[in-house]
């Protein structure tokens, strides 16, 4: 199979990249920038820009299905929103057979600008009428490490929000998910796919500084609003989605685990 990746410079479509070489695949990498030192020996590259379509046509020749996990928080409306309705609809003409559009847990429920502007390119993407799919994963473990390690640095206490609910998963789980949807086909709206456990912040906090060695004393902030009551239900979990193995210990006892980016 011949694999398109937008966003394969970054933390998952790196990986995404990685495990479609090891498995045999072709794979060409889209992005806007001309070819790093830095790409995967085996990938191709293709200089596109999702926010115009520029090069799109050039980069679909001869693909067979695209990962698309390119995303711009500071410029959602133009790069995730926009940038999905013209790849979907690149994919169509060109005819690749699957689209898999990387999202996100909680994006219907959670009024949060940036996923509201997630649930707008998962509406954009079907309604182009390209074969596709959505994965919508719950946050990184390495996201939620970097959110812990940002408190940690704050003088003297540790500042958490209270109450609020993760069930993080490893990033290399939803790229193997990822892979499994492309041999699958598309398939619409996939089932959601998160860590093995749903935690409160706090529990993951107090396991995080346990591993981390940060004694700092933990203080709890309340949080206001209809953000981060979405967060307190727990619509960024996924108590019947698919589940990956590695829990959030097991991650944080693994010595190359801390992304730092």
């Amino acid at each position: 199979m011949n694999i398109l990746v937008t966003g394969g410079t970054g933390h998952l479509g790196g990986l995404v990249v990685s495990r479609a070489l090891d498995a045999g695949h072709g794979v060409r990498i889209a992005s806007r920038r001309p070819r790093s030192g830095a790409a995967p020996n085996g990938a191709t590259w293709a200089v596109v820009d999702l926010e115009t379509g520029a090069g799109l046509r050039d980069a679909l020749d001869g693909i067979d299905a695209i990962v698309h996990s390119a995303s711009d928080p500071a410029r959602a409306a133009a790069a995730d929103v926009e940038g999905t309705k013209l790849l979907g609809e690149a994919a169509r003409d060109a005819g690749v057979a699957h689209l898999l559009f990387v999202s996100i847990i909680g994006i219907d429920k959670i009024p949060y600008p940036y996923y509201e502007r997630k649930l707008e390119a998962e509406n954009a993407l079907a309604a182009t009428g390209a074969p596709y799919s959505i994965l919508r994963a719950a946050q990184f473990h390495s996201f939620i490490d970097v959110l812990l390690a940002g408190a940690a640095k704050y003088p003297f206490v540790f500042p958490l929000p209270s109450r609020l609910k993760v069930q993080s998963v490893a990033t290399e789980e939803v790229a193997g998910r990822i892979l499994r949807a492309l041999s699958d086909g598309a398939g619409g709206m996939l089932r959601d796919f998160a860590g093995p456990q749903a935690m409160s912040v706090d529990e993951a906090a107090q396991l995080w500084k346990a591993a981390r060695g940060v004694t700092k004393p933990t203080v709890r902030l309340p949080m206001l609003g209809k953000v981060a009551a979405g967060f307190r239900a727990g619509f960024n979990t996924a108590p019947d989605g698919d589940k990956g193995t590695t829990t959030w210990s097991e991650w944080l006892a693994n010595p190359g685990a801390r992304y730092d980016q």
